[in-house]
């Protein structure tokens, strides 16, 4: 608290940062409250009206930014879509990501060095005529994710199977017979 002294002397605290006084001494709220008695304000124990009637208008509005701040951004930017990497032993990996709604001719899928891309385009579902969506959480639009590729794949025998909205990749492990002598000259 920032504490000051006054043309008359007095010493008085001034309003911290956030625009709220934490105390006063005792002389300078009963003056204070002495000269708004005639005024119609109230004594210095309030806090100042900020404009919010309630914490749900401050939700509400903080909520509306980011939904608008997010439809700027895109899915593009994001980590969609999520996948689980799991080592099959003996086998490989198989990479399951998840991709509700979706069929298999929205998606495409790419191996390229130590690289694989799921890419696609996810639209939004049609609303009734005249309907309006209050929030929206799901992304829509074209997406791309890419992740690498655990070393030891066989690149030739990558496959992928799409079901009920899950994108299975499977990535065989190179055969150990795939190692060759090197010369050192």
């Amino acid at each position: 608290m920032d504490e000051r002294q006054d043309d008359t002397g007095t010493t008085k605290a001034h309003p911290q940062a956030d625009g709220y006084v934490e105390s006063e001494p005792a002389e300078a709220a009963q003056e204070e409250a002495s000269s708004d008695a005639g005024s119609g304000e109230t004594g210095g124990d309030e806090r100042p009206w900020s404009g919010w009637s309630s914490f749900a208008e401050i939700q509400d509005a903080v909520s509306g930014l980011v939904d608008s701040a997010l439809k700027t951004v895109g899915p593009t930017t994001g980590r969609f879509p999520r996948y689980d990497l799991v080592e099959v032993p003996d086998e490989g990996w198989r990479v399951l990501f998840d991709l509700p709604g979706l069929e298999k001719s929205d998606v495409e899928v790419s191996a390229a060095d130590e690289e694989l891309t799921v890419a696609g385009t996810r639209g939004r579902p049609s609303v009734p005529e005249g309907a309006e969506t209050r929030r929206s959480e799901c992304t829509y639009g074209r997406f791309q994710r890419t992740i690498p590729v655990p070393p030891g794949v066989d690149h030739s025998g990558i496959s992928a199977k799409m079901s009920n909205g899950v994108l299975e990749v499977r990535l065989p492990r190179r055969a150990a017979g795939d190692a060759h002598r090197i010369d050192v000259d």
